[in-house]
């Protein structure tokens, strides 16, 4: 259970009002109509409210699958240069889907396990994870884009001694159907239409995990998740739902339900839930578009995230179940930092909800089924060498030391961090998200 510890919740409740006034947040119709996580059961032991938060999330989102297909991987290794091993690599997600992605290995990987971060890409126009390792930009016939927006996270996150697999999303890179268009979901939602592409692309990750678990180079304990704009969503869904994910930095990700827009939840045009398909449907394009890009996005989409979440557009006085607060309190007590613009955080009201959730992290006390922290703190990297400092220089005994960290809770596990510009994974965000990575997943000290 989660119990709140005097004085210091009192401070934490003071803390948080605080903050809350500063950022001018208003609790006005928009905000009420959405069911925050301090509304949710709030009398409730943490364990049975989480179940509740998972339950509404699922009753939009959709239930996993049943059946668990064998994974049948498949790997071939493609290049080794510069000291990384790539390798093209599928494994099945349902009987009759197979998520393909680049699996780089640094050589120093084959000297001991090694953590792995699972990579998600941004949307793009066909390149899937191509963009994510440097391969090319937003079209696979793009030259790679300026490393100063960062979309090459999963090969720097190599390059930083880390394995990375960059996973293709459904409907782009390989993952595309034949004669079918990008980012156009229809056909997902023939095959399945009571899930969700959000649901299927956190399955995916679920699978992803299950295919690192198979690598004796990988260390099973310490896996990561990783994700800008579209992929930094994904990533919090991902981690929210597999408690085998230790650490994860979602950058950039649509955090909000986008009250006054259609985004989550978009009606194909002319209601017409038949995909597009080559040779029968005109090819199409977006001025809009186009003017953002610089080039003629044709035939994408529509991408509609949450089929279910439709009523509460069609109906703005209906109250929604659940928010993403919700999601970010789900990781607990596993690492999480959220990564935005100064501009995003604002729009997409990240803070308000990163401080309903903090609460979870401070107050955390551990319960039987979910990940105990002191464990988690011991089995990382560093702890010997806590035990040596606080014995040598102070006299303190092991027993000290562990009821010190035992006091910590999962506080220092959740933060946020904003930087100025546009929507991109500045150097700024990147050695954020390589010092998270490396104090989470346990990879380096230096």
């Amino acid at each position: 259970m989660v119990r709140f510890r005097s004085p210091r919740d009192s401070f934490l409740i003071l803390l948080v009002s605080a903050l809350l006034s500063l950022t001018n947040v208003s609790l006005g119709d928009e905000i009420s109509r959405i069911t925050s996580l301090s509304k949710i059961i709030p009398d409730q032991p943490w364990p049975e409210r989480r179940e509740e938060i998972k339950r509404r999330w699922l009753d939009l989102l959709g239930d996993f699958p049943q059946e668990v297909p064998e994974l049948k991987p498949q790997m071939k290794e493609v290049d080794h240069s510069n000291g990384i091993t790539r390798y093209h690599v599928t494994f099945q997600a349902e009987p009759d889907d197979r998520v393909t992605a680049w699996l780089l290995v640094p050589d120093a990987a084959r000297e001991k396990p090694t953590p792995a971060i699972i990579c998600v890409h941004s949307t793009t126009w066909g390149s899937g994870k191509d963009q994510v390792i440097g391969l090319s930009g937003r079209r696979p016939v793009d030259p790679p884009r300026d490393p100063e927006i960062g979309a090459d996270y999963g090969r720097t996150l190599a390059q930083h001694g880390f394995i990375t697999l960059s996973i293709d999303l459904l409907t782009d890179g390989e993952r595309i159907a034949p004669e079918h268009r990008v980012m156009d979901t229809r056909a997902f939602y023939q095959k399945h239409p009571e899930w969700s592409i959000v649901g299927k692309n956190t399955w995916d990750i679920m699978r992803s995990v299950d295919f690192l678990m198979t690598l004796d180079f990988v260390d099973k304990n310490q896996i990561g998740c990783t994700g800008w704009s579209l992929g930094g969503h994904t990533a919090l869904f991902a981690a929210a739902f597999d408690e085998r994910i230790t650490a994860t930095v979602s950058n950039g990700g649509v955090l909000d339900w986008w009250r006054h827009a259609d985004a989550w939840s978009r009606l194909p045009p002319g209601n017409n839930w038949r995909p597009w398909q080559k040779g029968i449907d005109e090819p199409t394009s977006s001025t809009r578009l186009e003017k953002r890009f610089g080039f003629k996005p044709t035939n994408s989409g529509p991408y509609i995230y949450i089929k279910k979440f439709r009523p509460y557009i069609d109906d703005p006085t209906k109250e929604i179940p659940v928010d993403f607060d919700s999601l970010m309190a789900m990781v607990a007590p596993r690492a999480l930092l959220i990564i935005s613009t100064e501009h995003e955080f604002s729009r997409h009201k990240i803070f308000p909800k990163a401080l309903e959730a903090l609460p979870i992290y401070v107050n955390w006390k551990d319960e039987k089924g979910l990940p105990n922290v002191l464990k988690a703190r011991q089995q990382r990297l560093g702890y010997a060498e806590t035990l040596e400092y606080y014995e040598s220089n102070y006299g303190q005994s092991e027993e000290t030391v562990v009821s010190k960290l035992d006091s910590l809770g999962a506080g220092d596990a959740f933060s946020w961090f904003s930087f100025p510009g546009g929507h991109a994974f500045p150097g700024v965000a990147r050695r954020m998200t390589f010092a998270w990575f490396d104090r989470w997943l346990g990879r380096t000290m230096k």
